[in-house]
């Protein structure tokens, strides 16, 4: 039985005020071919399908196709699960329908976990045993912990990390019960201890409040398909249980990242997996240096030959810029058959009480480095990691609280 797993699609994400639908739609047709090619008897989709609870009406449009169009080929089933930027409720709403398609979708965690064990035979080969799949999606706090008044930030970890590792006990449990030796995989959408991150991870539980260790997945598991973290990686030196990552770089920081699929086989018995490559459908560059070096970086581009616009970043070195440098490289990367979206300065070695105003623009930085960025200048007696764990706990609450 072939497998293939990923997660971190961010359907309706704009890239500062950019949408990326012709990329994702694009990744859309290599996945579809792909499963086509490889005789793929199931999909495996890890969370963040959507980039956020609310996504644009193309979005939406672009997921219901991709699912009617894996639904007609008939041979290839879906289990989906819900990350931390999507909306539980509507990934749910259509589950009945798309259970017609052979498409599970479990967007919260069911009240009865049995109703997120499912199995998964091959259509292709009747003598295949097939697999069984353990549905975990993103466990939010009410999924694992009910509020203790008056407790520590340490105890409400403690609590969060045990409420998780109760969560997957109890759901392998149940699919190691049914499955009779046939290989169980099990899903998530979480921090893993250990895994390597990028800037456009959004932290589930700073202060690592909802993150486990590899260690503590259940053996039961044969594979551990992980969601959230954007860099294809194992976790903690277990090659079976890793992040796909996401298929298409979603910041900067992620534009030398290789991005992939995994492709999981069980014939024999024996798990076996493999990377299979994703394009890259649109370029994202990144220049640092003074001023007449990125005016030299952006001479030496070459337009691209029929695939999309590359997207630059430019970060000046050295002294502040002219009012018109922006502008100027700006035309000069147009004129090479590109488009710059962000020139900002060097402030690494510049304290924040140095920067004025126009230094750094606010819409470039997430929420927590705004709080950093004022710790920087706290004096009062509560130690500042404590400061900066309690800001994210209350920032991922509030995120919560929108879907």
């Amino acid at each position: 039985m072939n497998i293939i797993h990923t997660s971190d699609w961010h359907l309706g994400q704009h890239f500062f005020d950019r949408d990326r639908f012709e990329e994702h739609d694009a990744f859309l047709r290599f996945l579809l071919k792909t499963i086509e090619t490889r005789q793929v008897d199931l999909l495996i989709v890890s969370g963040d399908i959507f980039d956020t609870a609310n996504p644009p009406r193309e979005a939406e449009r672009m997921y219901y196709q991709f699912l009617t169009r894996l639904g007609a080929l008939g041979t290839c089933a879906a289990v989906i699960v819900g990350g931390n930027h999507d909306s539980a409720p509507h990934l749910d709403a259509p589950a009945t329908i798309l259970e017609t398609l052979n498409i599970k979708v479990v967007g919260a965690l069911p009240d009865n976990t049995e109703e997120a064990v499912f199995h998964v035979p091959c259509q292709r080969d009747d003598t295949d045993p097939g697999v069984w799949v353990a549905a975990v999606p993103y466990l939010r706090d009410r999924d694992v912990r009910k509020a203790v008044a008056g407790e520590s930030f340490d105890e409400l970890s403690a609590r969060t990390r045990a409420g998780i590792r109760a969560a997957y006990a109890k759901i392998a449990e149940m699919a190691q019960a049914r499955s009779k030796g046939t290989p169980v995989i099990g899903t998530g959408h979480l921090t893993a201890l250990g895994s390597s991150v990028s800037d456009s991870e959004r932290t589930i539980h700073i202060g690592n409040l909802g993150s486990i260790s590899g260690g503590d997945f259940p053996d039961a598991f044969d594979y551990v398909a992980l969601g959230h973290i954007h860099t294809p990686q194992a976790v903690g030196g277990k090659e079976t249980i890793r992040y796909s990552g996401s298929p298409m770089a979603l910041s900067f920081s992620e534009a030398s990242h290789p991005k992939e699929i995994r492709l999981i086989n069980t014939a024999g018995g024996t798990l076996t997996q493999e990377p299979v490559a994703v394009p890259t459908f649109r370029p994202l560059l990144r220049f640092k240096g003074e001023a007449d070096t990125l005016k030299e970086n952006l001479t030496h581009l070459e337009a691209s030959d029929g695939g999309m616009t590359p997207w630059v970043e430019l970060t000046v070195e050295g002294s502040l810029p002219s009012t018109t440098l922006n502008e100027e490289l700006r035309t000069l990367a147009g004129e090479h058959g590109a488009e710059v979206l962000k020139v900002g300065l060097d402030t690494s070695h510049r304290p924040a009480a140095e920067l004025s105003p126009g230094d750094v623009s606010i819409s470039e930085l997430k929420p927590e480095e705004v709080f950093q960025r004022r710790l920087e200048a706290y004096e009062g007696d509560v130690p500042a990691d404590t400061l900066g764990q309690c800001f994210a706990h209350l920032l991922t609450l509030a995120q919560e609280a929108e879907k």
